[in-house]
C-alpha cells in the first residue's frame, strides 16, 4: 500500500485532471458499454463472413438460374436433366450405375 501511495504522490504533479479524464474515457471506450472495440472487431469478422457468404450464395443462383434455363429450353436437355439425376429410364432399357 505504501508503494501506491509513493508511486501516486511522485507523479501527481506531471498528471492533471484532463489526463486523468482522458485516460478514464478511453478505457471506457474501449473495455466498458454496449459498442466497445472488442465488439466492433467481432461485428466486422461477422459482417466479412456474411458478406462472403452472400456472394457463394449469388453465384450459386446465376449457376442454377443457367441449369433451369438450359433444361426449360428443350425437351431433350429435360430428358438428359432427368435421366442423370433420378436415374430414369425409358421402359425397354437398363440402368447400370457405376460409383466411384
Amino acid at each position: 500500500m505504501k508503494n501506491w501511495i509513493e508511486i501516486f504522490e511522485k507523479y501527481r504533479q506531471k498528471v492533471n485532471k484532463y489526463w486523468i479524464a482522458v485516460i478514464i474515457f478511453v478505457i471506457l471506450m474501449f473495455f466498458v458499454g454496449d459498442s466497445t472495440i472488442l465488439r466492433r472487431i467481432a461485428y466486422d469478422k461477422q459482417i466479412r463472413q456474411l458478406r462472403s457468404e452472400i456472394d457463394y450464395y449469388t453465384k450459386e443462383k446465376e449457376k442454377n438460374l443457367e441449369k433451369l434455363n438450359a433444361i426449360k429450353s428443350s425437351d431433350e436437355s429435360l430428358e438428359k436433366y432427368a435421366r442423370e439425376q433420378y436415374q430414369m429410364t425409358k421402359p425397354d432399357e437398363e440402368l447400370f450405375i457405376i460409383s466411384e
